[in-house]
């Protein structure tokens, strides 16, 4: 079949030939305004396909001009209509750009190659155990009422860098649980309003979040739940690090606060928010604000009204730098400005650095983070990201297992940071990353070496501040780890600092005649880590006894037979146990008698501290 039916409208035959021949149907009109998706603008009949056209295309199309590739290429169309691909087989190349659907797409098990939504505007996307042998993009999309990936498997890269989605009537914006991707999972800028879920999920390279803004709902525990998470290569949950392109003031402000992430506002209120009980996943949401509730989190900014985006030709006249392009004035002002492409869809470049004090967008997250048994085969970076945590929400780290993990916030998450039984490599951290008030759980948490930043240091007085105000309680486990790796790296002075302070800290949580035990042992000789008091006790003790009894020879036990009178050897006599001197041939009276019983149990008390300190040092080391 050649032509196109004949009930079909002048527009959507033009499809069909376009179609054919593989060339890009181009319904936009090169106007930002008129060419924006989300703003629900009455594009007409001019600029209208059906949906069901564009599913009779890609299941049972027309025969490829010859010499050429057919393929699904629309841009600024409006769809109408489910696009109901469930369960068919699309062997054709899918790219539809700056399209606006008014009912959602349903692609549940269906089978295809590359499918690509750049800036469109959909109500929801329904890909439950979808297969693609390509790419699955969403990029700088918005999708009102949640994206469901559960079990899909994608064949190579699934990008959806600048997404916006809202939530559904259960609170899921992004459900992914079982989602396999081959290659690399790109979310940079990604801005979600619901539960953000990756449970169980494989991602064959890197999984980025650089710059996502995640909010939880009300009532949920957690923003992102990636329990169980596999991760071939590196996971960020990092700042997004624009690139300096000079850009004028109002531009790189509108770019910065949702570039190329289209308003989710529309003026016909739509039955999907208003029944929460509404069974129709595809149903059109509209509405003053496809976001009605802010989430109920603290410090949880607003809704942001975001800025409607510009169409194809727009982006690409700003993308050049103006001729007579200043830099402001003042630096540490100036606006957030873009990357050189702000229209690519692939995010910014891996690799950078991001300088101290630079003004990247962090990662932010109002809820809970679960990365519980994730596995990632290079690193875990968490760096230059926020967690606003409420009460009962934590930033879970428990049982994963990665070669690396950086955490180097420049503010402590506002909840508990739990990183019980996790496996470590390098640990890269700084001080100020962690939380305090007994809000980290580090029970069972092993690492092989400590790594502060390049540009930080990271003290062994500031390790031991760190564990003490970590833990709610005492647990010897962290500091023996501490202890261990500082000894891996060489640092045994250090490694004993850190055994000094575990004694000091236990003594805390003993009843009062253990306490009064550890306290003997601290002044005296340090836990066995300082046995250098010891000697000084017992020449305070030798000399005190030297100095009373110069004057107060004690008289002799036989008066014809008694040795020579040497009131230090006589003093050291009663201080050095087992030792004798040749003083045994005196018996001191009264006051005497009572120190030199003092020195004798001093003596004791301070070589029995002495040997087992140095026996614990001896065993440890």
């Amino acid at each position: 079949m050649s032509e196109a039916p004949a009930d079909w409208n002048p527009v959507e035959q033009r499809l069909w030939e376009d179609f054919r021949r593989g060339a890009v149907c181009d319904l936009s009109v090169h106007d930002r305004a008129a060419d924006d998706p989300g703003a629900p603008a009455d594009w007409g009949p001019e600029r209208t396909v059906r949906a069901t056209v564009l599913a009779l295309l890609l299941l049972n199309g027309p025969a490829a001009v010859p010499g050429t590739v057919r393929g699904l290429k629309l841009t600024g169309a409006l769809i109408t209509g489910r696009l109901d691909l469930a369960g068919g087989r699309i062997e054709d190349f899918i790219e539809l750009r700056g399209c606006r659907f008014d009912t959602g797409v349903l692609l549940s098990e269906a089978q295809g190659g590359t499918i690509r939504f750049d800036g469109c505007w959909l109500p929801r996307l329904d890909a439950s155990r979808l297969i693609t042998t390509g790419d699955l993009v969403l990029a700088r999309c918005a999708v009102a009422s949640g994206i469901r990936l559960t079990d899909a498997q994608i064949g190579t890269d699934l990008i959806v860098n600048h997404l916006v989605v809202g939530g559904d009537q259960n609170g899921r914006a992004f459900s992914a649980d079982g989602l396999a991707v081959h290659q690399d999972f790109e979310a940079d800028r990604l801005v979600t309003y619901g539960d953000l879920s990756l449970r169980t999920a494989k991602v064959g390279g890197r999984l980025s979040l650089r710059g996502a803004q995640l909010h939880g709902r009300p009532g949920q525990s957690n923003c992102l739940n990636a329990a169980r998470i596999s991760v071939g290569s590196t996971c960020y949950l990092s700042g997004w690090l624009p690139a300096q392109v000079v850009r004028s003031r109002v531009d790189a402000h509108w770019q910065a606060q949702a570039p190329l992430s289209y308003s989710l506002q529309s003026r016909d209120p739509g039955p999907y928010y208003r029944d929460p009980q509404s069974s129709d996943p595809g149903a059109r949401l509209g509405g003053e604000s496809a976001f009605p509730d802010v989430p109920a989190v603290p410090d949880a900014p607003e809704v942001p009204d975001l800025p409607a985006p510009r169409s194809a030709a727009a982006e690409s006249e700003s993308t050049a730098e103006p001729e007579n392009a200043a830099e402001p004035e003042n630096a540490a002002e100036a606006p957030l400005a873009l990357g050189s492409d702000p229209g690519s869809m692939y995010g910014q470049g891996f690799g950078q650095v991001e300088p101290a004090g630079s003004r990247s967008m962090p990662f932010r997250a109002f809820g809970g983070v679960r990365l519980d048994d994730a596995r990632f085969e290079s690193a875990c970076l968490i760096s230059n990201a926020e967690f606003h945590l409420g009460h009962g929400q934590e930033l879970s780290l428990r049982r994963i297992q990665t070669p690396e993990l950086r955490f180097t916030c420049p503010t402590p998450p506002t909840g508990t940071v739990a990183l019980s039984r996790a496996r470590v490599g390098n640990l890269v951290d700084i001080p100020q990353a962690w939380p305090r008030n007994g809000r980290v759980r580090l029970t069972g948490f092993a690492y092989e070496s400590l790594r502060p930043p390049e540009d930080s240091t990271f003290t062994v007085e500031q390790r031991i501040a760190w564990l003490d105000h970590a833990l709610d309680t005492y647990h010897p486990e962290p500091y023996e780890q501490l202890a261990a790796a500082l000894r891996r790296d060489g640092l045994d002075e250090d490694a004993r600092e850190v055994q000094y302070a575990k004694q000091r800290r236990r003594r805390q949580g003993l009843p009062l005649p253990g306490r009064a035990w550890c306290w003997f042992q601290d002044i005296t000789v340090g836990y066995g880590y300082r046995p250098g008091r010891a000697a000084l006790w017992l020449v305070a003790a030798w000399a005190l006894g030297a100095l009373w009894f110069a004057g107060h020879q004690p008289a002799p036990v036989k008066l014809d037979e008694h040795p020579h009178w040497n009131p230090a050897l006589y003093s050291a006599s009663l201080v050095l146990p087992i030792v004798n001197l040749g003083q045994d041939g005196w018996a001191p009276a009264g006051f005497s008698q009572w120190l030199s019983a003092a020195l004798v149990l001093t003596g004791w008390l301070l070589a029995t501290t002495a040997v087992t300190g140095a026996t614990r040092v001896l065993q440890r080391g």
